[in-house]
């Protein structure tokens, strides 16, 4: 599921370069605003969460999972994923790759956290994320595992 959701055009950005976490949901976000998945509000969603929970989307060093709530302007499950040039610090946490994530409900988006913890238990794939120069094999391991 991953595959498909990060294989939509425009929703994998590399060298990314940003200066601060807000800007860092902003570009991770507009893809999904350009699809029509999620609405500007649920960037806003996002940006709330981590003022009011802290850096705990920060699931792995140096990888985020971005999210927000789905009534803040979800209209279909989306992902993406930048890969930054310079890492920018979450709060206290820093950050060199992110995951954007929309899900319409609490419940539907379970397979794709499922499959997204199988990503951070592995080390290889995590090496790929953090170094970010090879955004071809972090899709080709998306790909191949996609079809385990």
């Amino acid at each position: 599921m991953i595959a498909k959701l990060i294989g939509r055009e425009g929703h994998f950005l590399t060298d990314i370069e940003c200066s601060s976490w807000e800007e860092l949901v902003d570009i991770t976000g507009e893809p999904l605003i350009r699809s029509g998945s999620v609405e500007p509000e649920f960037l806003d969603s996002v940006k709330e969460a981590v003022e009011k929970y802290g850096a705990y989307m920060v699931l792995i060093d140096d990888v985020a999972f971005l999210h927000g709530r789905p009534e803040a302007g979800v209209h279909e499950l989306a992902m993406s994923l930048a890969l930054l040039k310079t890492p920018v610090h979450l709060l206290d946490k820093r950050v060199k790759a992110a995951f954007m994530f929309a899900a319409v409900d609490n419940t539907s988006h379970r397979g794709l956290l499922k499959e997204l913890a199988g990503f951070m238990n592995d080390d290889e794939f995590l090496e790929l994320l953090r170094d970010g120069k090879d955004p071809n094999a972090i899709m080709k391991k998306i790909e191949e595992d996609a079809d385990l």
